[in-house]
């Protein structure tokens, strides 16, 4: 039994010898009740946003957990980024057409290069976040993307470029998944949110013009929050990836404040040839991946955050540069 489990049994017990609590990680107390039912204990990412954190200046040095936004032949603007004197961070938006401002690791352009973190073998990562729905309602109602939002990309495709391709296909052909942890995407009713998982796929352009072909989750949506939650407050929001075996399902789960929001399960993707609709192994091309973070908001929709976690196994199935 390790370390962990022995002192949660001992204390249950009312009998944790002294030494063993002393030995403990005091973060091991803090292990999200989620992350623990499926041995995620190892707190792999854990961060603020300092000077110390964040390479506000482009300096594209190893050592810091965020990056400004560089990505798609978009440069955002760190003018759309304010590090608070708490340290939280707020988001203000971007008008440089960068669907983030934020991301946990940054590529070197025109190269496979990079430099940050990405995660990959299952994960719960939690983020402590507020935003203002009256104000995405009054300025998002008629556009797209952005909006207050936490979400990832795999390094697969978007950083080592070609490694997403779909096994036995046409060049171009390509296979990735995006997951959404969170997105204030319900401008017209601001006591909802938005969780996702994405199945893309095909020759851009062609197979499903004039992008690629996309596979969604039906319905229902996430669980909304307690009615009268005041999301200008800091909340919560949790989100579990756990691979499917050849046994065992693989599965999403979103929480908000602790509460299970919303599940979606997939087989294990051994790459069967397309397509993924209607196949109970569609998304399970994720658990082959390796996921950046991503945070962004659009104009006039401020969105801070406050921290940002992982707990999984163990760091072996993340990069890290």
């Amino acid at each position: 039994m390790d370390l962990v489990h022995k002192a949660h049994r001992l204390l249950l017990r009312g009998i944790a010898p002294l030494l063993l609590i002393v030995s403990l990680p005091l973060a091991a107390f803090a292990v999200p009740l989620a992350a623990a039912q499926h041995g995620y204990y190892v707190n792999t990412f854990s961060s603020n946003f300092t000077g110390h954190t964040v390479d506000m200046n482009r300096t594209q040095n190893r050592g810091y957990k965020w990056y400004l936004f560089d990505l798609f032949g978009r440069d955002s603007n760190p003018a759309g980024v304010r590090i608070n004197s708490d340290g939280s961070v707020t988001l203000l938006g971007d008008y440089t057409g960068a669907v983030g401002e934020l991301a946990s690791m940054t590529p070197y352009h025109d190269t496979n290069a990079w430099v940050g973190q990405a995660f990959g073998g299952g994960m719960y990562v939690e983020a402590v976040m507020s935003y203002y729905p009256a104000q995405v309602t009054a300025t998002h109602i008629g556009r797209r993307y952005p909006y207050p939002s936490f979400w990832s990309l795999p390094m697969e495709g978007n950083v080592f470029l070609g490694a997403d391709h779909w096994p036995g296909q046409p060049p171009g052909y390509v296979h990735n998944v995006e997951v959404d942890f969170f997105e204030a995407d319900y401008p017209t009713a601001p006591t909802r949110y938005g969780v996702g998982i994405h199945d893309w796929y095909g020759i851009k352009g062609i197979t499903c013009p004039p992008g690629l072909c996309k596979v969604s989750p039906p319905p229902p949506a996430v669980t909304p929050p307690p009615a009268g939650t005041n999301f200008t407050q800091y909340h919560t929001y949790g989100f579990l990836w756990v691979p499917a075996t050849p046994t065992t399902k693989g599965h999403i789960d979103a929480y908000f404040d602790g509460h299970h929001a919303y599940t979606y399960p997939w087989t294990q993707y051994t790459n069967q040839a397309p397509t993924p609709v209607g196949k109970t192994w569609a998304f399970g091309r994720l658990d082959q991946q390796h996921m950046f973070f991503i945070l962004g908001t659009g104009v006039g929709e401020r969105f801070n955050i406050k921290s940002v976690n992982v707990w999984q196994r163990n760091a072996y199935s993340n990069l890290k540069n």
